[in-house]
C-alpha cells in the first residue's frame, strides 16, 4: 500500500475523492476503528464533497465495520456532500442493507450511502452532480 494509510488507498480523480478499502476483512473493533480513523482523516484532509468508497478488495465485514463508514458521513455532515459505495459483494451489500444504510429514511428521505456496481458507474454518478468542491 502506498501513502500514509495502512487500510485504505486515497486519490483524487477529477475532483472526486476515491477511497479504496485495502483490507479483505473487517471483523473486530480495532480494525474497524483504525479504518474509521483513516477514512475520516482522508476525507477531512482533502476537503472534497464527492466521495467514492471502493470496496473491491473487501470480502467480509461484521456490522461493527459500519461504524467506520458512518464516520465518513459524520465528517461530511456540514458540507452536504455525496458518498457512493461501489464494488460491494452481495454479502457486504446485505450488511449495509440490514443496517438500513442504503435505503431512504422514512423520517427525512435521506439515504446514508448511495451505491453503484462499479467504480466507473460511481464516478459517472458524481460527475453529473451539482455539489461544488471546497
Amino acid at each position: 500500500m502506498s501513502g500514509p494509510y495502512r487500510h485504505i488507498g486515497a486519490k483524487a480523480v477529477d475532483g472526486i475523492l476515491v477511497l479504496t478499502i485495502e483490507v479483505e476483512q473487517v471483523k473486530d473493533f480495532t480494525i474497524s476503528e483504525e479504518l474509521r480513523y483513516e477514512l475520516v482523516h482522508a476525507v477531512k484532509s482533502r476537503e472534497l464533497k464527492r466521495i467514492v468508497i471502493d470496496l473491491r478488495n473487501m470480502s467480509f465485514m461484521t456490522s461493527l465495520a459500519c461504524v467506520a463508514f458512518i464516520g465518513v458521513r459524520q465528517a461530511m455532515k456540514d458540507v452536504h456532500g455525496r458518498v457512493i459505495l461501489c464494488n460491494m459483494t452481495e454479502f457486504i451489500h446485505k450488511v449495509f442493507s440490514a443496517k438500513r444504510l442504503l435505503v431512504r429514511s422514512k423520517n427525512n428521505g435521506n439515504v446514508a450511502f448511495e451505491s453503484a456496481a462499479t467504480l466507473e458507474d460511481a464516478l459517472a454518478m458524481l460527475a453529473t452532480t451539482n455539489v461544488p468542491d471546497a
